[in-house]
């Protein structure tokens, strides 16, 4: 039954309360006092009553009595109780939706109160049937069988869910856990448990609750007050005052039950300790300052030097001004490897655009196919178009045909993608190129297996004998008239994957040192501030590209709709070379430059400031991704519910002016419903007609609201968000216009490393914990009200805003334009063919002899 409790309450983390477990200590202790058998009154005394004695000798008398006794430790560990739970409560809660008509209202709370009853009752009473038991040895052996006893009645209701389930198709899972997580902190529970039970058995079970609560209580202060200043630690009270209450409560719980040792140290030693504990936090919470900018508010720091960031990476991308400059800038970056063959005719192609020099995305994504040999990945490619969901693009004598390209609202995408191969493809070897049809990326090998190529490919490389050109393995002997029998048929029937095993899948295949393959241990109801820190600068993103790195997130992995909900293709767990969209860290797709058809749409002809001053965002949902997990985790529904129905107490931190100056700013915490109501929104959410059912209809009547009809670029401000299972369709088009794009992205496409954050587009953190503060800066409150009672107006920077539209205009304009995806296209495709051809070690482009510069032919060069 505790484990049930503690399932439904773990799998509604934003409903519960934090802290709650620190009131088991008190609960105890006032069960004991309420079932104590004693006598309550003073012992009867022999001597004479003493005619001297002072009121003050009475009231010692009366504190040595066991009433006084037991009422004061009740006092003292409730100080205890409190300020653990006062100081836990100052951990920043999450945008994790709890929806009160799916748990019942208060049923989370209520079942914590079950869940705190039933942990002291099954102290209270292992405990007293431990004491009565003679002997280190037999209280082992007791203890033991209650664990096995434990253990087998929860095996047995795990057995019984999973027989009763029809698809017999269970992802063994608790919470958050994984199995590995389950068996490792059943492992150290049974530790802890045995050794707290045989403490406890010497004297009560109070002792070490009281114990354990203050030391985890002051830990949180100490943490606290050492954060004290940062945006989310604002009030210094709220960070010391349970450390005075922790410190005061176990200082009278230690004398009244006169309490000589603390575990193996003497009393006088660990209340020392805590006295220049407090003297440090004190004198730190007086020192330290809150969060303060003295001169300027930080985003306009962020703007200001995102300028000379770009200018710095554009003499990086763009330092070539000839082709010996372009092959002596390839060489040197890439570890002293030729450029490719027909590296020359793509130079000519580049030449005039403003990227040449700067391809880290193709660079990374083909990095890991160099472990594999020739053969070897000629052979994967014939797997990879062997899937559900993949088209073929073939180039055979300069000739472009393509396969299997699904009809249907994506044609001109891949029609596109035909005609910018067919503009170069009797440069390119004869090839055949797997084409993802779904936005969502689909390979995701396991890092053990993608390590075991890696260390295979090292071992071959000692062993390889020359090949020649005529190499009978060559993909083109059989790219148009190869054997299919061997090949899975499309049309099979195929396992759907559930989004837990998705989640395990990514986790799986990040590095061991990431936090996600770390198993780190979170709760998604609180804001993971240690996922944030490395790609922020306070509150505010500021490194966009580090930002997309999700296997340093793990808190991502329950945050966004695209970890939430099921697979619509079979996922690919093979390390096979497949051309995508887009992809997040973790997945091994080579990202293809596909622009959605509505990319080039012209802009309106309305200036930046004759347009709507106010943020818009709409999206769209489907049924398929709306589970009840994507109900509170998704990034749509959490952007929804913190705009459009926020909970009363919710609370979003802002940086204001101070009272005194308008060039000065300090975070304050406001909270989110008046956010909400000085600053301008509008978000809406369309539904399309296989959306329905309870989830659907809940959707529907919390955030109704529909602003389909409305132009995006009749505002200044538009968020763009993901899709369920790709980036913003969006994006390039309204980089293309004078409003600003707000982004919200984890997802990595072709064009990720050519944008700026801050130059050409404002970046949005997915956890949306600097949106307010974000479009405040730039839109201010004048003519709004009063933010948070501050006496005076907050000047907006539309100007910086409208800099930034233009910007970003001017950019796009430049490097994201049609012929800037055939120049990236070409060098892709050029990289693979090299990979790809037997004598790819020996083959590139360079000089000759005669000191000119040579492409040497592919093994199986194209007809003329």
């Amino acid at each position: 039954m505790r484990l049930e409790v503690s399932y439904i309450v773990d799998h509604h983390p934003q409903c519960s309360s934090l802290g709650f477990g620190s009131f088991l200590c008190l609960l105890v202790v006032i069960y004991n006092t309420l079932t104590w058998r004693g006598n309550w009154d003073m012992p009867a005394s022999n001597e004479l009553e003493d005619p001297w004695h002072s009121i003050f000798d009475d009231l010692k008398e009366w504190l040595s009595g066991p009433r006084a006794r037991n009422h004061l430790t009740i006092l003292g560990v409730a100080a205890i109780s409190i300020g653990t739970y006062a100081a836990d409560n100052q951990e920043m809660r999450s945008t994790y939706v709890c929806f009160a008509s799916l748990v019942g209202g208060t049923r989370v709370t209520v079942l914590q109160a079950v869940g705190l009853a039933l942990d002291g009752g099954i102290i209270i009473n292992l405990w007293r049937v431990l004491v009565w038991t003679r002997g280190f040895k037999p209280k082992l052996r007791l203890l033991s069988k209650i664990l096995i006893l434990a253990s087998t009645a929860a095996l047995v209701v795990w057995t019984v869910t999973y027989m009763s389930v029809a698809n017999r198709h269970v992802n063994v899972e608790f919470g958050h856990f994984h199995k590995i997580d389950v068996l490792i902190d059943s492992f150290a529970f049974t530790v802890f448990a045995i050794s707290a039970t045989i403490w406890a058995c010497e004297f009560t079970p109070i002792i070490p609750l009281v114990l354990i609560t203050s030391i985890v209580g002051i830990g949180r202060s100490v943490s606290n007050v050492l954060s004290l200043g940062d945006w989310m630690h604002l009030s210094r009270s709220a960070s010391l005052l349970p450390l005075y209450l922790i410190a005061s409560g176990f200082t009278l719980f230690l004398f009244v039950n006169d309490v000589r040792y603390v575990m193996v140290l003497r009393r006088t030693l660990v209340l020392f300790s805590i006295f220049v504990l407090l003297l440090t936090c004190t004198a730190l919470t007086v020192v330290r300052p809150l969060s303060f900018f003295e001169e300027r508010h930080p985003v306009n720091d962020l703007v200001y030097e995102a300028r000379a960031l770009h200018d710095r990476w554009l003499l990086r991308a763009a330092t070539s001004t000839s082709i010996a400059t372009a092959v002596t800038t390839y060489e040197e970056r890439h570890g002293g490897r030729s450029p490719p063959p027909k590296f020359g005719e793509w130079y000519q192609l580049a030449s005039g655009s403003a990227v040449i020099d700067e391809f880290e995305q193709i660079d990374k994504d083909l990095d890991i196919f160099w472990t594999m040999s020739p053969s070897t990945l000629r052979k994967r490619v014939e797997l990879a178009t062997s899937y559900t969901g993949v088209g073929s693009i073939i180039v055979k004598n300069g000739q472009v045909i393509a396969s299997d390209l699904r009809s249907g609202t994506k044609d001109l995408d891949y029609a596109e993608l035909i005609n910018m191969v067919e503009k170069f493809s009797r440069h390119l070897p004869d090839m055949l190129i797997p084409v993802n049809l779904e936005h969502a990326p689909r390979v995701i090998p396991s890092w053990a297996d993608k390590q075991l190529h890696s260390q295979a490919y090292l071992q071959s490389t000692t062993k390889r004998t020359p090949t020649t050109p005529g190499n009978e393995s060559f993909l083109v002997t059989d790219v148009l008239g190869r054997d299919t029998s061997s090949r899975p048929d499309k049309n099979q029937p195929w396992h759907r994957k559930l989004a837990s095993e998705l989640r395990l899948m990514h986790q799986e295949a990040c590095p061991p040192i990431s936090p996600l393959k770390g198993r780190f241990r979170m709760n998604i109801g609180s804001f993971c501030s240690a996922c944030v820190k490395p790609h922020s600068r306070g509150q505010f993103l500021d490194k966009w590209v580090r930002s997309l790195e999700t296997c340093n997130q793990p808190d991502l992995a329950y945050l966004h709709s695209f970890f939430l909900s099921d697979p619509v293709l079979p996922l690919v767990q093979e390390l096979v070379p497949l051309f995508s969209s887009s992809k997040t860290d973790g997945f091994s797709d080579i990202v293809l430059p596909l622009s959605p058809s509505q990319a080039d749409e012209p802009d309106r002809e309305e200036t930046f400031s004759e347009r709507k001053d106010a943020l818009f965002w709409s999206t769209s949902v489907t049924a398929h991704a709306l589970n009840e997990d994507a109900l509170r985790g998704s990034h749509k529904t959490r952007l929804l519910h913190l705009i459009n129905d926020p909970n009363a107490g919710d609370r979003v931190t802002m940086v204001l002016p101070l009272h005194e100056s308008e060039e000065s700013f300090k975070s304050e915490s406001v909270l989110v419903t008046q956010a909400n109501h000085d600053l301008s929104f509008n978000f809406g959410v369309g539904y399309n007609d296989s959306c329905s059912g309870r989830i659907c209809d809940l959707v529907k009547q919390l955030y109704g609201k529909n602003n389909e009809g409305e132009d995006a670029m009749g505002y200044r401000y538009i968020l763009l968000t993901d899709e369920d299972n790709g980036p913003p369709k969006s994006l390039c088009k309204v980089l293309r216009s004078r409003s600003v794009p707000f982004v919200s992205t984890i997802f990595q496409t072709w064009y990720s490393e050519r944008l700026t954050p801050w130059l050409h587009f404002v970046p949005i953190d997915i956890r949306y914990q600097a949106l307010h503060a974000t479009f405040l800066y730039f839109t201010g409150t004048e003519n709004r009200a009063r933010m948070n009672g501050i006496d005076m107006y907050l000047k907006g920077r539309p100007s910086d805003a409208e800099w930034i539209a233009q910007q970003g205009q001017r950019w796009t304009a430049r490097a994201l334009q049609k012929e800037d995806r055939e120049i990236y296209l070409f060098r892709l495709l050029l990289e693979w063919g090299r990979l790809i051809d037997d004598r790819r070690d020996s083959i590139g482009y360079r000089k000759n002899l005669d000191g000119e510069y040579r492409s040497d032919d592919w093994s199986r060069p194209p007809s003329p």
